[in-house]
């Protein structure tokens, strides 16, 4: 990822959010609120306006399922099955107590805004890259409504340390019960800066925190299918995968950090959770997705 540009993955992750919500047979799992936010997000940039007008046309939407087919099966609906799996995970969370909501690295991602209109006395916090919040920040000010429970905070997490820069933040509270969320970035850290936001997190709101983040089995792994043109594709697009821990050895890892791991959901458990019917296409396998607590 350049500095000065915003995630290709943010982008790519909004657009398969609507491109399954037009063209899935399972498009109704894509809540309206999310789709109008999501437009609203990539209205706002020239690379998100292109990316709307791909959607419009017919033979990209024809090419894009082709190419999905052969690069990774199925991965717009698994972007709409985390993003459900992440959301029921945080509802609960708030029912039990949680009044402040970290998301790091949020990307495009709509739960925040949406659960904020909801959520009054809830505290909502969105840690992301400068290039790519400015983006979303820019485009979501066109709405009117009182946002005063809504914070952004930029962060570059390769050049600042979380710690560091959210107990420095106004709109942080930490003596509030808090959730992270953590989807889609981890992968993209080393070992060293894993660790870190695992310590930053104890260190910032302590015990009884909870976290919800993703990562991917090892490449080389019988239950990862991503093929090696995609990891080749994201070293060109400056998002390299460079962290990956096998599931069976996560609450060890977990361990380590005082953590106690309450779910682990791959693809196939997303499945599960989601479809009630057959499922009558092929899913990639080699995301999953972890909950657990301080």
């Amino acid at each position: 990822m350049k500095d000065n540009e915003a995630s290709s993955t943010a982008f790519t992750v909004a657009q398969g959010l609507l491109f399954a919500a037009k063209t899935s047979k399972y498009s109704a799992l894509v809540d309206e609120q999310v789709i109008s936010v999501s437009r609203q997000i990539l209205q706002g940039s020239e690379q998100g306006r292109h990316r709307l007008k791909q959607l419009e046309s017919w033979w990209f939407c024809k090419l894009a399922k082709v190419r999905e087919r052969l690069l990774l099966p199925g991965i717009s609906l698994h972007y709409v099955l985390r993003k459900r799996h992440i959301e029921q995970l945080t509802l609960k969370a708030l029912s039990e107590g949680v009044t402040q909501v970290v998301v790091l690295g949020a990307g495009f991602d709509s739960l925040c805004w949406r659960l904020q209109q909801t959520f009054v006395d809830v505290n909502f916090i969105e840690i992301d890259h400068p290039a790519t919040q400015s983006q979303k920040v820019k485009a979501l000010e066109e709405d009117s409504f009182d946002s005063s429970n809504m914070h952004f905070l930029a962060v570059d997490f390769g050049r600042q340390q979380l710690k560091t820069a959210l107990s420095e933040f106004r709109g942080f509270c930490p003596e509030k019960r808090t959730l992270f969320i953590c989807e889609g970035v981890l992968m993209y850290l080393n070992q060293q800066d894993v660790d870190t936001v695992f310590e930053s997190i104890r260190a910032l709101t302590g015990s009884g925190t909870q976290f919800i983040f993703s990562t991917l089995e090892p490449r080389e792994s019988a239950k990862n299918t991503v093929p090696k043109l995609l990891y080749r594709h994201l070293e060109k697009l400056g998002e390299p995968v460079v962290w990956d821990i096998d599931s069976s050895q996560m609450q060890t890892y977990l361990q380590k950090h005082q953590c106690q791991l309450h779910s682990i959901a791959g693809g196939a458990e997303l499945v599960e959770q989601q479809i009630k019917e057959q499922l009558n296409q092929k899913m990639y396998q080699g995301e999953y997705f972890v909950h657990c607590s301080f």
